[in-house]
């Protein structure tokens, strides 16, 4: 049984935060994944955005068909507020944005440092675009590649067992009842040890 916390559930709206190592769709290369898992609890789950392998933290999902429509289009308006925490390497100033396209696609990052170590800076990233490892491209593009990234970090994915990075908190409307839902999650143990470097 794949490991997940149901953080929110109410009138077909779903919110679990996916542990770290776990896929969020079926992958030949993994033998199972975050969306099977759920389908064995739930008889619907629809699934609207996806978070990396190596990332943990909050993923919203429908578990009722006819919000479906409307949590994309909340996706598509960008009405959805997706907050991650980042360990970087070395000191970008204190916030910015980042918007190198991605793929030819418009692609927008808001970060804000929230801690700064010896070697690492630790940051509050906000996505208001949703492309796929826009995070980890955008901070690698600029320098400051996330610890732990084997894929994009270079000799900076060494630095850490784990990919730095955790989708901390979501806010979005619930369709049905139309009040403002904030989630939020606990840092995982293995990275608030990097606020110590």
């Amino acid at each position: 049984m794949t490991p997940y916390t149901v953080c929110y559930h109410q009138d077909g709206i779903l919110v679990v935060n996916k542990p770290v190592g776990i896929p969020s769709q079926p992958s030949p290369n993994y033998k199972t994944d975050l969306y099977t898992a759920l389908r064995q609890k739930f008889s619907y789950v629809g699934m609207h955005h996806r978070l990396d392998t190596p990332t943990s933290g909050l993923l919203l999902l429908t578990t009722d068909k006819n919000h479906n429509s409307a949590i994309a289009e909340q996706l598509r308006n960008r009405d959805i507020k997706r907050i991650y925490w980042a360990a970087m390497l070395s000191h970008p100033p204190e916030a910015g944005v980042w918007t190198k396209p991605i793929n030819g696609k418009e692609a927008i990052t808001h970060y804000t440092i929230i801690h700064r170590g010896r070697d690492i800076s630790v940051a509050q990233v906000r996505l208001e675009t949703g492309r796929m490892h826009q995070i980890r491209r955008h901070a690698e593009g600029a320098g400051h590649p996330i610890l732990g990234d084997r894929r994009y970090g270079g000799s900076c994915g060494r630095l850490w067992p784990r990919l730095a990075l955790h989708a901390q908190s979501l806010q979005f409307i619930h369709p049905s009842i139309g009040e403002t839902i904030n989630v939020t999650t606990k840092l995982p143990e293995e990275l608030e040890g990097l606020y110590s470097m």
